[in-house]
């Protein structure tokens, strides 16, 4: 887990994605992009309270498939 300025992740905000974003882009549950997040398969930001992944990873996985 990466910890991300607040001040930093809305100044990016296209580069981030919330993992309910992160769910619809895939086609999946947000329990299961969570999973995914436990097992590692995807890697976490937070910006204070909020679970935060990278854009361009979220994409990645969907080009894998």
């Amino acid at each position: 887990m990466v910890k991300v300025n607040p001040t930093q992740a809305a100044a990016s905000a296209g580069d981030f994605v919330t993992v309910r974003e992160s769910a619809a882009l895939l086609k999946l549950s947000e329990i299961t992009v969570r999973r995914m997040l436990t097992l590692n398969k995807l890697k976490r930001y937070k910006a204070g309270s909020r679970t935060l992944l990278r854009r361009s990873e979220v994409l990645s996985l969907i080009r894998e498939a």
